[in-house]
């Protein structure tokens, strides 16, 4: 662990060496981009989260570097955690916790925060037997660092190549479903090449690894997307969809497999706005999902 932090934190040095920006009337980009996802995961009882995170990124002329700062809204029976900004079961099957009230109860270890509450598949209250009811919780979310470095830039035959590397700090309340409570880091590649028409094809993958509350059982995260992007409107407006894969981060559970298509416009004055949509494809998954987003470069 604490090698991969070094090399995290080398490749997030890197990203951010203060040589030129990008462009010389674009060094920073703030922004905001509000997500509300709704999906069983696999269960019988529906969780909604609302996560709006706020950006600001540093640019330069081989890379970037940005910091997450995420406020989250959670609606659910309390099987359903935010990992790195996206819901995800956290629970596996007739061990799931319940969080009311802002307590928990982990079913594999007995280990408890307030009041007890061990449930099954269901979200079931141990004391009734019913379906527990679907509490509200809303806070400030796990901050992340997310570091890009450019490896090489597309001429002739060859793609873009960049590495990624994030570093998320346990700042959301994990008792409420906000986060894990643990830190997680991970790395990546991103790959783009444009083909004909102005078509282009995108490739990235990654590899996190999950903090690990005490007596939980967490699966270290992969993860891949594969998609194309065609630019509209002289550059103006691009849209874009991808195929998109995350690895369960409970052993036995089924990985999360969505359809994301989104709408670029480019604005004046360096504004950029986006709508995209997601639509699940396996329990793992939200069964759909909306996000608005703007931002703007100076």
């Amino acid at each position: 662990m604490k090698k991969l932090t070094y090399v995290l934190s080398a490749m997030l040095m890197l990203a951010a060496t203060p040589t030129q920006s990008r462009a010389a009337d674009e060094q920073w980009q703030v922004g905001t981009a509000p997500s509300f996802s709704s999906g069983r995961y696999g269960t019988v009882t529906r969780t909604e989260v609302f996560h709006t995170p706020i950006t600001a990124r540093r640019l330069f002329t081989s890379g970037d570097l940005t910091l997450v700062f995420p406020f989250t809204c959670i609606r659910g029976n309390g099987a359903v955690t935010v990992v790195n900004g996206t819901p995800v079961r956290t629970e596996a099957s007739g061990t799931m916790s319940a969080r009311t009230g802002g307590t928990t109860t982990d079913g594999r270890t007995g280990a408890s925060a307030g009041t007890s509450r061990t449930t099954t598949d269901a979200a079931l209250q141990s004391d009734t037997g019913a379906l527990a009811p679907a509490a509200t919780n809303c806070g400030m979310g796990d901050i992340i660092v997310r570091g890009r470095y450019y490896l090489l830039d597309e001429r002739e035959w060859w793609p873009t190549i960049a590495v990624r590397a994030h570093v998320k700090t346990p700042t959301a309340n994990a008792e409420t479903g906000l986060g894990t409570g643990r830190p997680d880091e991970g790395i990546g590649i991103e790959v783009s090449r444009t083909l004909a028409g102005g078509l282009m094809a995108m490739v990235d993958g990654g590899y996190t690894v999950i903090g690990r509350p005490a007596g939980v059982d967490f699966d270290n995260n992969w993860w891949y997307d594969v998609g194309l992007g065609q630019d509209l409107a002289d550059g103006v407006v691009n849209l874009s969809v991808f195929f998109e894969e995350y690895r369960a981060i409970v052993p036995g559970l089924a990985n999360a497999r969505d359809i994301l298509a989104a709408v670029t416009i480019k604005g004046t004055n360096g504004w950029r706005l986006q709508i995209s949509g997601e639509f699940g494809l396996s329990d793992g998954a939200p069964d759909h999902g909306v996000t608005f987003g703007a931002s703007r470069r100076f």
